[in-house]
């Protein structure tokens, strides 16, 4: 599991081939967190996070339980097997 090493924070285990690297935009008022997660080392999704937080270990517990959450969600989605971007009819 990659995803934080504090298995009690909340949200379901990632499996382990999902990882999750926060980085930080903007400074002050403006500043947001956010999570690239990746599956296997490909790019997946990124998630974030804006607000008043204390320090970046609190925005990396909050973006952990998010990321936790939104993959179990996505696991649990029916995939069709494509991957590519189509045409919307």
């Amino acid at each position: 599991m990659n995803i934080y090493p504090d298995q009690h924070i909340g949200g379901p285990p990632a499996p382990a081939d999902w990882t999750m690297a926060v980085g930080v935009e903007g400074l002050g008022e403006g500043t947001c967190y956010f999570a690239d997660i990746r599956r296997g080392g490909d790019p997946v999704c990124r998630l974030m996070i804006t607000g008043t937080l204390a320090e970046e270990e609190e925005a990396r517990a909050l973006l952990a339980v998010k990321v936790r959450l939104w993959i179990a969600e996505y696991i649990s989605r029916q995939h069709s097997g494509a991957t590519t971007f189509g045409v919307l009819e």
